[in-house]
């Protein structure tokens, strides 16, 4: 494994004081033929002046009289890195690579240049090929991890981990959690008492099931540094245990610390909606729609509410056009739109579920919807139909058309 000398090469050009080096390229370009070693000293000085494109073009020379200059190449692809174009700078370095496979600078720009551009994988095999040669670079190991972390290989992040001293605890518990490993998540995270090692913990210990301790920590969160995503979570918490009043407690103290929270409201909506509180469901829906007018699911909520309280579609209706108007690619919507035509328009809720299912194939929920109200409608063979076009999307789907037939009506 090699070290690219280039950099060694800087070295008296850049213990010069910048006037004296803007003196000396100058010097230089007035000449009109310099030889090749001034070429490559007025190439460097302008690089330490960060006159990029100037370098770069000196540089350009030299390979117009040495093709093969392996410096030269790897020189114009670190110009390239620096006015970050990352694309061209990696061509170079490929190019200087074909000259010495296992330069340790220009692997390591390259690597550095495929994770700007988020090629993680291209990224790690730069950051494989460097180990070969020096298996204890804890630099590039923790670049590795990085770039696991991102491609979501979390057991290769914790294998790296295993060879060196790792310090970023935090990170270490996270991918612990992201590994589904929440007790040793949780016991490295206690090392940290921050308001984010708090938080993982919390998030922690709900997936292990115990909310006491869960809320406790994400409390802990929220106290060390006024962490408001600790609220939702504790809020998101009693939601599930469909303890509503809980849970709109919490997201009514985001609203202490920012009462313009699109996504409070919002929740705080959908909470009293479920709990049966239509007129509060409608007013917090309605403070969501006046931040913002794109929040499908207010426009949901504020129907739904409407119909609970008069009991016929026809407020809603008009509610979730005016949605659909602000949110035409919205797929919730075309749903809720097809929901309130069935049975009495057939044309319509067709319309409107195929519209819905144009804008989100994939979204299961939605194909099981339309299939449960096509069977509801007596039209069986149309839900065969509509089944097997959810499996072109949803291949892996667990249940046969009979089986979720049964599992929609029992």
């Amino acid at each position: 494994m090699t070290t690219n000398n280039h950099l060694k090469n800087f070295v008296e050009i850049d213990s010069k004081t910048r006037e004296e080096l803007s003196k000396t390229a100058d010097e230089l370009l007035e000449v009109k033929h310099l030889d090749l070693d001034n070429t490559e000293y007025l190439a460097k000085a302008l690089f330490c002046l960060g006159k990029y494109d100037e370098s770069i073009e000196q540089f350009e020379r030299i390979l117009s009289l040495k093709s093969d200059d392996e410096q030269a190449l790897s020189n114009i692809g670190i110009n390239y890195f620096l006015k970050e174009d990352y694309n061209t700078a990696i061509a170079y370095f490929n190019k200087s690579l074909e000259k010495d496979s296992d330069n340790v600078t220009v692997l390591s720009y390259k690597m550095l240049s495929h994770a700007f551009l988020k090629e993680y994988d291209n990224a790690i095999e730069c950051g494989e090929q460097i180990l070969k040669g020096n298996s204890k670079n804890t630099l590039v190991i923790n670049r590795l991890i990085d770039y696991h972390f991102e491609l979501e290989n979390y057991d290769d992040c914790l294998d790296y981990i295993s060879q060196i001293e790792y310090k970023d605890d935090y990170k270490k518990a996270l991918i612990l959690y992201e590994s589904k490993r929440y007790e040793e998540c949780i016991e490295t995270s206690s090392k940290i008492k921050t308001a984010e090692s708090y938080f993982l913990a919390g998030k922690a210990y709900h997936k292990l099931g115990n909310t006491l301790k869960a809320v406790r920590y994400l409390n802990k969160s929220y106290e060390k540094d006024l962490n408001i995503d600790a609220l939702f979570e504790i809020s998101k918490i009693y939601f599930e245990a469909e303890d509503y009043r809980r849970s709109v407690t919490f997201l009514k103290k985001v609203l202490v610390h920012d009462d313009s929270n699109i996504e409070a409201y919002n929740k705080i909506a959908v909470a009293y909606l479920n709990s049966g509180k239509w007129h509060d469901a409608i007013e917090y829906g309605e403070k969501t729609l006046e931040i913002s007018a794109q929040v499908p699911q207010a426009y949901i909520t504020i129907a739904e509410a409407h119909f609970q309280l008069e009991g016929n579609f026809e407020k809603s209706k008009q509610i979730i056009d005016k949605g659909i108007c602000q949110n035409p690619d919205s797929p919730e919507l075309w749903a809720q739109k097809g929901g309130y035509n069935f049975p009495e328009d057939y044309f319509a809720f067709r319309h409107a579920y195929e519209k819905a299912l144009s804008l989100s194939p994939n979204d299961c929920a939605i194909h099981k919807e339309y299939i449960y109200l096509l069977l509801l409608g007596d039209d069986e063979e149309e839900a065969k139909l509509h089944y097997n076009q959810m499996l072109l999307y949803n291949p892996l789907f667990e249940k046969s058309f009979q089986e979720l037939k049964k599992s929609m009506f029992l």
